[in-house]
């Protein structure tokens, strides 16, 4: 599963160290508890949750489930 916007991507700190809980960037909003608990939900799942930033711009978090025994 993936979702994609075209605003201004993912912070640097939350690429390089994943969402932090209540972690907010100069006055921004933050990233870290509603990404903090899609990434932990992910976890109990066996499932596997990645931040990027594209090439052309944006943001993608992409979910990729476990395969079915």
């Amino acid at each position: 599963i993936t979702v994609r916007d075209h605003g201004d991507g993912y912070p640097a700190y939350l690429l390089a160290h994943g969402p932090q809980r209540f972690r907010t960037e100069g006055g921004t909003k933050g990233h870290g508890l509603g990404l903090t608990i899609a990434l932990g939900q992910a976890e109990v799942l066996g499932a596997r949750l990645e931040f990027t930033n594209p090439p052309d711009g944006g943001a993608l978090a992409r979910l990729t489930l476990p395969q079915q025994p």
